[in-house]
C-alpha cells in the first residue's frame, strides 16, 4: 500500500478540495462551473499519468493483483471495462506528447484523450503523431464524437484497407433481438452505420418535428415511429407473405364480449385489454369462427372489412389528415374511428368513422377520453 504524507502536494489538494465543498453556495456562475470542469480534467490526466508510471513498472503486484487493470477494479472500483480502456490509454498517451499536455492543462478531456489513443490502433502511430496537433486542436473545440469522426476521416486516408476491415467487423456484428418480458416487449440490438443511419432517417420522417401539446417523451416518440413503420409495412403489402397471406395482427375475442369490452387474445402477445380489443376492431378484418364444446372449430368465414375500401378513400378525402383537434398526422398514418363502435350498433358509415392517428386512437380507447362531433361537423375531445 502506498502512504500519503501529511504535508505532500497530494494533501494540499485534499485540503483545497475540503475548502472548496466548505463554502457556502449562495450563486454559482458559468465561469465558475467552467473552471471547476477544467481543473478536474487536470486531475483525471494528473491520475493518468501516475497510473501509466505505476502500471509500467507492475507497481500493482505489491498488492497481490494480477494486473494494472484487476487493481483499478479492487482499489478504484471501475467496472472492468472502464478499468481496461484506463490502461489501454495511460499506456498510449506514454507515446502522445501533445495529447497528454492538452490533458494535463485541461484542454481536453479524458475522453477526447482516450479517442485520440484508440487511433493509434487504428490509424497507425506515425500517422496519429503527424496528425495529433490538428486532432488536439479539434478536441479542444468539439465534443469526443466529433473527434472520433476526424479520426475516422484519418483512417480512410491513411489506411483505407483497414476502415473497409473495421466497416465489415461492425457489419458483422449486427443483429436483432425482440423478447417478450412481463407483459411488454422489449428490443435490443446493433446496426452498422448504413443500416443505423437507413432506419434513423426513416424514423426521423416518421416522427417529424413534435407537435404542440405532444407531451410524449423523445424515447415514446421513436417508439411510436417504429411501431408505425412495421404497420406501414403491413399495410403497403410489402412485407411479403405468411400463411399464404399478407402478415397482420390477429386477435381472437368472443363476439358477445366485443360489446363489453372484455379481452382479447393477440398473437405473439398474449392477453390485452378489451378497449385495446375495441381500438383495433374498429378498422379491421371480421371473421367468424364457431367453436364447439370440444374446443374444434365448426364453421369458419372469410374475412370481411369492417371499414370498405371506397369509404377509407371517402374518409380519407374529407379527413385528409388526424382529426382528433390540433393533430395533423397525415392519413396515411392513421385508423378509421368509429364515434360509436359497431359492437354497440354503431353505423360503418362516413358520418360515423373518422381519421385518428394511432396514438389519438389509443388516446380514446384505452385513455379514456372522449370525442363527439359538434353541429358544425368539427370533433371536441374531452379528457378523461
Amino acid at each position: 500500500m502506498f502512504a500519503i504524507q501529511p504535508d505532500d502536494t497530494l494533501s494540499s489538494i485534499s485540503v483545497g478540495i475540503d475548502e472548496l465543498a466548505a463554502e457556502e453556495l449562495r450563486h454559482v456562475d458559468g465561469a465558475d462551473l467552467i473552471r471547476t470542469w477544467k481543473e478536474r480534467c487536470r486531475l483525471d490526466a494528473e491520475f493518468t499519468r501516475r497510473f501509466a508510471v505505476f502500471e509500467k513498472r507492475d507497481g500493482f503486484t505489491a498488492d497481490g493483483a494480477l494486473s494494472g487493470a484487476a487493481w483499478l477494479r479492487a482499489h478504484c472500483h471501475m467496472d472492468a471495462g472502464a478499468a481496461s480502456d484506463r490502461v489501454f490509454t495511460a499506456r498510449k498517451l506514454l507515446s502522445l506528447p501533445e495529447t497528454e499536455a492538452a490533458f494535463g492543462a485541461g484542454e481536453i478531456n479524458y475522453e477526447h484523450a482516450r479517442v485520440i489513443a484508440r487511433a493509434v490502433d487504428s490509424c497507425g502511430p506515425e500517422a496519429v503523431l503527424e496528425h495529433e496537433k490538428v486532432l488536439v486542436d479539434v478536441g479542444r473545440e468539439e465534443v469526443p464524437q466529433k473527434l472520433r469522426y476526424a479520426t475516422e476521416v484519418l483512417q480512410n486516408a491513411v489506411d483505407p484497407d483497414g476502415a473497409l476491415q473495421d466497416a465489415n467487423a461492425q457489419h458483422a456484428r449486427r443483429g436483432f433481438w425482440i423478447s417478450e418480458l412481463d407483459g411488454m416487449y422489449r428490443l435490443d440490438g446493433n446496426l452498422d452505420r448504413e443500416g443505423g443511419a437507413a432506419l434513423r432517417t426513416a424514423l426521423e420522417a416518421i416522427m417529424g418535428p413534435p407537435a404542440g401539446g405532444d407531451s410524449r417523451t423523445p424515447a415514446q416518440r421513436r417508439a411510436d415511429a417504429l411501431v408505425e413503420l412495421g404497420r406501414l409495412a403491413l399495410d403497403r403489402g410489402e412485407a411479403g407473405t405468411s400463411g399464404g397471406q399478407k402478415p397482420h395482427l390477429t386477435i381472437l375475442v368472443k363476439a358477445e364480449a366485443l360489446a363489453g369490452a372484455e379481452a382479447g387474445e393477440l398473437e405473439w402477445a398474449g392477453p390485452v385489454p378489451g378497449q385495446t380489443v375495441r381500438r383495433l376492431a374498429c378498422d379491421c378484418a371480421v371473421s367468424l369462427l364457431v367453436v364447439g364444446a370440444d374446443g374444434q372449430v365448426v364453421l369458419g368465414s372469410e374475412e370481411r372489412r369492417v371499414l370498405g375500401p371506397a369509404q377509407r378513400r371517402a374518409i380519407e378525402h374529407r379527413d385528409r389528415h388526424c382529426r382528433f383537434p390540433g393533430c395533423d398526422r397525415p392519413g396515411a398514418w392513421t385508423d378509421g374511428h368509429h364515434l360509436v363502435h359497431w359492437a354497440h350498433g354503431g353505423p360503418t358509415e362516413v358520418d360515423n368513422v373518422y381519421l385518428f392517428c394511432r396514438p389519438h386512437h389509443r388516446l380514446v380507447h384505452e385513455g379514456g377520453w372522449r370525442v363527439s362531433k359538434q353541429p358544425g361537423g368539427e370533433l371536441l375531445a374531452l379528457p378523461p
